[in-house]
């Protein structure tokens, strides 16, 4: 008797623990957890950085990761892999609001540092000081000097801003002085080029304030700090020969603006020496000294080859093509007495400024609505886990009420073995009964799962119809901007998306693996900006985002033509990995590929039996 009661209260725990770690994924429990870690999306994060979120989307539904790690890592993929400072920034504070932040002082370091730098480029320069002050506390506490003399410099660039140029420098001296004796104490490559990075934003500091003669005083420690790194044993190949010619095109230009002719001739004959500048995409690292020098009519050949090799290979519509490279060539023509060129650089430098002003917030309204979509997904995930939480202990009870159930019927029968037929029939009735309040409990749980389904797909329509009102509001503010009144261009837009589109879903390129913009380019010429565009305007989504889609279209087809394929057999055939197929699949069709293949099965096997 003891040893029966010992096995159902062992059955029971062993249940009770398989229910509450339902919906909770150990590692290695689908064979893909290794990739849900901190290290490997840092990893992948330059290079896959979409990837990377979406990783760490599954990894929140899944609760692979805390709340603290997901903000921070997100926080870390926006700013190193996809530049969105903002949305950087968000998901920093976010994390830095979560009290974790404060049990782990070396998470919440490089945290801040990320803060301070992304406050900085939004242009919020007293956010930044206050993060600077607070990781600069830390830093010490923890007795890291790199990220000690990190602070003092982002302190000091925005201290540069603001004009405060006395304490700016003194925060440049002490985190140079930091990064110096760190490096001759680690003789690690990475120490002495961050001294060799600060020590030149101090350098270009002292030249943009006038403080020519200072600028020239710290060549030494540039040289002093390039030595270091040739002698470091790890250093990359290429990195010294590259950091000598950023050396020599800091010091030509300083060089000249001292009166010193001679020496800045003479920096300048290194520099054409230098491999780096003899390179086409290096030759431009020339142009300051030749300005600098007078050499007007030598800076415009180098400036017109650089301007030709970019807008051959990228996108000259941004603030480097203004300045450094349109700003040189204006110092040209201004240095000529060119009056009619000057006033054509300054024309081209004002157009693009307006594009750029536009551009810049059009993508403030895309990345805030990034930002605003990101929220809602929170809650909804918040949402579901709670869900899933409330349907564990219904489980948990339910089993508890089945075990009860099942002793007291247990007792009942060793009891009454051997009585009556009465009493035979009596605990028949009693487990007829059992039966009966299983099936009841079943009805009331399955009754219970309808009712929040109804209540989820409630919620998605109302969703559904706020975003159809947001999105009318979008356009119609769209249409009323001065840039979309030529009706004409609109159309011929629209023509010209509808014949990609065409080409793309005649010839089936999506099912190319190989298959790129460049190569679509060469059959249907577009500019590549314009291209973008395109697809951003029409189909409202980016050019790769809308492959996917046809690639999701695609797998669904394949799903219902070949039901018996696997799942790995349609993945391979839409030409995409395996983890941003299940999330991408999820979050187009709302159940996950394995469900939906077997929805088409049973539909398949009930129309057939309709048939027969």
């Amino acid at each position: 008797m003891l040893r029966v009661k010992l096995h159902i209260i062992l059955f029971a725990a062993v249940i009770l623990i398989t229910a509450c770690h339902a919906g909770h994924s150990g590692p290695g429990a689908d064979g893909r957890d290794s990739v849900y870690t901190a290290g490997y999306i840092q990893q992948i994060s330059f290079e896959e950085p979409e990837e990377a979120l979406a990783l760490l989307d599954t990894a929140e539904g899944k609760r692979l990761l805390t709340p603290f790690e997901i903000n921070a890592l997100r926080c870390f993929v926006n700013h190193n892999g996809l530049s969105r400072y903002r949305a950087a920034l968000f998901y920093g504070r976010k994390a830095y609001a979560d009290p974790e932040a404060r049990q782990h002082p070396d998470r919440l370091l490089p945290l801040l540092s990320y803060m301070a730098e992304d406050s900085h480029t939004n242009g919020d320069y007293g956010a930044s000081v206050r993060y600077c002050a607070e990781g600069l506390d830390l830093a010490r506490q923890q007795g890291s000097k790199t990220y000690e003399a990190d602070f003092h410099v982002t302190w000091a660039k925005n201290l540069m801003i603001m004009a405060q140029h006395g304490e700016a420098f003194r925060h440049f001296d002490l985190g140079i002085g930091i990064l110096d004796g760190e490096a001759r104490k680690n003789a690690d490559y990475h120490a002495w080029d961050e001294l060799f990075y600060s020590i030149g934003l101090k350098l270009s500091a002292l030249y943009e304030t006038d403080r020519d003669e200072d600028a020239y005083a710290m060549r030494p420690q540039m040289e002093d700090a390039l030595k270091g790194l040739e002698a470091s044993k790890d250093v990359p190949d290429g990195l010294v020969e590259q950091r000598q010619s950023e050396l020599l095109a800091l010091l030509c230009p300083v060089a000249y603006s001292t009166g010193r002719k001679a020496e800045g001739d003479r920096l300048y004959r290194r520099l054409e020496a230098n491999p780096v500048a003899s390179t086409p995409e290096g030759e431009y690292i020339r142009i300051p000294g030749l300005v600098a020098a007078g050499r007007f009519d030598e800076a415009l050949h180098y400036i017109r080859r650089e301007k030709k090799l970019l807008q051959k290979n990228t996108d000259t519509v941004n603030w480097d093509y203004i300045n450094p490279h349109l700003q040189a060539e204006l110092e040209v023509w201004l240095g000529k007495g060119d009056v009619r060129e000057v006033a054509r650089v300054q024309a081209v430098m004002l157009a693009l400024t307006d594009t750029l002003r536009q551009r810049e917030r059009c993508d403030d309204a895309l990345e805030w609505s990034s930002i605003y979509e990101s929220e809602e997904k929170d809650a909804r995930i918040k949402e579901e886990q709670q869900n899933a939480d409330r349907w564990k202990l219904i489980a948990i009870a339910v089993i508890v009420v089945m075990l009860v159930g099942g002793s007291m019927g247990y007792v009942i029968v060793r009891k009454n073995r051997g009585i009556s037929r009465r009493s035979l029939a009596l605990v028949a009735q009693v487990k007829r009964q059992l039966a009966d309040r299983r099936k009841l409990d079943g009805k009331i749980a399955e009754n219970l799962a309808l009712r929040d389904r109804l209540e989820q797909l409630r919620k998605e329509l109302e969703e559904m119809k706020n975003a159809d009102v947001k999105q009318t509001a979008q356009d119609n503010a769209t249409s009323a901007t001065p840039e979309r009144n030529d009706a004409r261009q609109v159309e011929a837009d629209r023509i010209l998306f509808e014949r990609i589109v065409c080409e793309i879903k005649e010839r089936e390129l999506y099912r190319n693996p190989d298959f790129s913009r460049a190569e679509l380019i060469k059959t249907i010429p577009v500019a590549q900006n314009r291209f973008a565009r395109l697809f951003k305007q029409f189909a409202g989504m980016p050019f790769s985002a809308f492959i996917q889609e046809l690639r999701l279209e695609y797998a669904s087809k394949l799903f219902i033509k070949h039901p018996n394929w696997s799942t790995d057999a349609v993945i391979k055939e839409c030409c995409m990995s395996r983890s941003s197929f299940y999330t991408l699949f999820a979050q187009k069709f709302g159940v996950t590929p394995e469900d939906f293949r077997k929805s088409v099965t049973e539909k398949l096997k009930s129309e057939d039996f309709a048939n027969n």
